[in-house]
């Protein structure tokens, strides 16, 4: 067989990477709101203190204007495999309740093209920026607030920069989501019944990016991802004792984020970054679900909530390097409108990563831990029945991201 011509072979993998992108369904994830921000392996290594690095394929999420950096044509694949626990004591006291553990893979994929000796570089990704999802048993003492809850959330984002010089570079993209809703509710404090709504929508937003290198020692990265509505279409039903079902419709909105962060790199060996990232929830406010057999009301009234993130990596010899990071994210949700299929709370989190390049071919593992976090949460909501969210909970999570690159 003749050999394949380089043009050819990218043609081939840009094919691929088309087709994959329409089968690609991320599983639902775990995360304070419900924010995902876990997007690449070597990112998560630093803590995702990763926009005024942005040097590999997923600069598309992390921030669009770093694909410049990227010449030709790379394909980068990833998966983040996450076990979180959620576990709930009642106010005054009583049994302990463990939410359903759950694992939960979500994989990401990126490519990205930059013709020689052009300015313009183009890319495309397919990623999940959000997700949720908590099961808590019928004996929770609020089922009639939260049982079973789901969100998937997949984006699709073509995305171009441009360097405009050696020292600045842009980048933009369209985000183009696919979004579900599972919610659940009791009706009654007795099991057997429940309140569900199921709906999707696709959603349109955009991403903006800047990367401005001082010099070779100091570097700034700034990126902004636009908000989104979803206005899902879909089913109410009401089982036992009432019985009902109808069509139903609800519009969540989800934030706009803005990301800066300052890369400090003393010798070519060394990478040192530190990230502000704001997650703009102040819009989520009170949507309300819509059918002719129920009007729910959903109390957010979230406020905005902020991720400070550290990472550090070492470049080593033989394609080697080693990065390792620390985070602490703020809790979003007030104790007056807390609800337990969002069981927010403050999170420490730290993760080591270790990866290689090995001529077009690059990998690498991480670790991260999400150590033990505790809320009380008091003055919650209460449900038509006077159940009450009220009570201490406890959250654990340690996942592992693994991803693979190769340049064409």
């Amino acid at each position: 067989m003749p050999a394949q011509h380089p043009r050819t072979r990218q043609s081939i993998a840009l094919a691929s990477l088309c087709a994959i992108t329409l089968t690609v369904v991320p599983v639902t994830a775990f995360a304070n709101g419900t924010r995902l921000p876990n997007q690449d392996a070597e990112a998560t290594a630093r803590s995702n203190a990763f926009a005024a690095t942005a040097d590999n394929p997923s600069a598309i999420y992390y921030n669009p204007a770093g694909i410049t950096q990227l010449p030709g044509l790379q394909i980068l694949a990833e998966s983040y495999t996450v076990l979180a626990q959620n576990d709930y004591i009642p106010a005054g006291g009583g049994s302990r309740v463990e939410a359903k553990r759950q694992v939960a893979v979500v994989p990401q994929l990126y490519a990205t093209y930059t013709p020689e000796k052009s300015p313009v570089s183009y890319g495309i990704g397919v990623y999940s920026p959000f997700g949720q999802a908590t099961n808590w048993p019928d004996n929770s003492g609020f089922r009639t607030i939260a049982t079973k809850n789901e969100i998937q959330f997949i984006t699709i984002a073509p995305t171009v920069a441009w360097k405009i010089c050696d020292q600045l570079s842009i980048g933009a993209g369209m985000q183009i989501n696919q979004v579900s809703a599972d919610l659940r509710s009791g009706l009654t404090p007795a099991p057997g019944n429940e309140l569900h709504f199921k709906g999707d929508d696709t959603s349109l937003g955009y991403n903006l990016g800047l990367i401005w290198r001082i010099n070779e020692h100091h570097v700034i990265g700034l990126t902004y991802q636009s908000r989104s509505i979803s206005h899902f279409e879909g089913t109410v039903n009401l089982t036992p004792p009432v019985g009902a079902s109808a069509p139903a419709s609800l519009d969540l909105p989800f934030p706009d984020v803005i990301i800066l962060g300052y890369s400090w790199r003393p010798t070519s060996k060394w990478n040192l970054e530190f990230n502000v990232d704001r997650t703009n929830w102040d819009l989520v406010n009170t949507p309300t679900l819509h059918s002719s057999v129920v009007t729910v009301p959903l109390a957010f009234n979230w406020k905005p909530s902020y991720y400070y993130e550290f990472g550090i990596t070492r470049y080593l010899t033989d394609g080697w390097r080693i990065s390792a990071g620390y985070c602490y994210s703020e809790n979003s949700v007030p104790n007056s409108t807390f609800n337990p299929a969002v069981p927010d709370m403050a999170r420490q989190l730290v993760s080591f990563g270790v990866g290689r390049t090995v001529g077009a071919i690059s990998g690498y593992l991480t670790y991260q831990h999400g150590f033990k976090s505790t809320r009380d949460v008091s003055g919650a909501p209460t449900s038509v029945f006077a159940q009450s969210p009220d009570g201490r909970y406890e959250g654990s999570l340690d996942a592992i991201a693994l991803s693979f690159r190769y340049a064409f």
